[in-house]
């Protein structure tokens, strides 16, 4: 069923959460900070070969259907400046999620929504970027595993 394109982000952890990709209905982005942290999730020395060949896989991929990640860009910085704002007014630290305050930047520079299996640690942004949160069936498996967003609208 074809529906209204949306703009979405789509966070790290929705990535490697098992997603469809092929999302109907949305308009999806990766962003150059996540194809990084992917990056570095298979750089880790202690690796398993059998493991880091499937992240391997699983980042070609994703850079395949995307393309060039979105960049953290002069418009991400001032988002983020406004988005690191919210999060102390919240009374909460930006230390510890640099990465993912950079990719909440670029959709709120965007105009794009932030799809995150780590809504809690975003909602002091809702009031500037809407987060999406997708549901990973019960019998779903990471390679593998078809999603609904909460909310598609």
């Amino acid at each position: 069923m074809g529906g209204v394109s949306q703009r979405v982000v789509l966070d790290t952890s929705v990535l490697v959460g098992g997603m469809d990709l092929g999302r109907d209905g949305w308009e999806a982005a990766v962003t150059a900070v996540t194809y990084a942290e992917l990056e570095y999730g298979v750089s880790i020395p202690a690796l398993e070969p059998a493991e880091r060949a499937i992240r391997q896989q699983r980042l070609n991929q994703i850079r395949t259907l995307f393309g060039p990640g979105l960049p953290f860009d002069d418009s991400a910085a001032s988002s983020y400046g406004l988005i690191t704002s919210f999060v102390l007014e919240s009374g909460r630290q930006v230390r510890g999620c640099v990465p993912d305050l950079m990719i909440a930047a670029i959709a709120h520079a965007h105009g794009a929504a932030l799809a995150t299996n780590d809504k809690a640690d975003l909602v002091p942004l809702e009031p500037l970027v809407r987060i999406i949160t997708p549901t990973i069936p019960a019998t779903a498996n990471p390679e593998s595993s078809v999603t609904e967003p909460a909310d598609p609208t």
